[in-house]
């Protein structure tokens, strides 16, 4: 009995850990919103916002787990409106990486 507590209490507590792709997300919209937020948020600047925060938070993760997160993460990326700034772009990024 205690071997199942043990294991129901370490599936709880993983189940708890935010994924790595919604980590991934979070810290992007963080980097973003701090770095530049009056700057218009441009694909191209999320897309290399993303790459490297992933090259510091996941590089000691082996490669088929970083492309997976990378690809899950890409996968929920809103599509930035005109003028939107990367700072309100941020606050949409934080809510689509809840649906992770």
């Amino acid at each position: 009995m205690a071997a199942t507590t043990d294991m129901d209490a370490l599936l709880a507590r993983i189940l708890a850990e935010p994924t790595w792709a919604r980590q991934l997300l979070v810290a992007t919209a963080v980097g973003l919103a701090i770095e530049e937020p009056f700057l218009v948020a441009t694909t191209a600047d999320i897309d290399a916002q993303l790459v490297s925060v992933s090259e510091c938070l996941l590089s000691h993760l082996p490669d088929v787990v970083i492309g997976e997160a990378m690809e899950r993460a890409r996968a929920v990326l809103p599509a930035p409106r005109p003028r939107e700034t990367q700072s309100a772009y941020a606050l949409r990024l934080r809510a689509a990486a809840q649906r992770l």
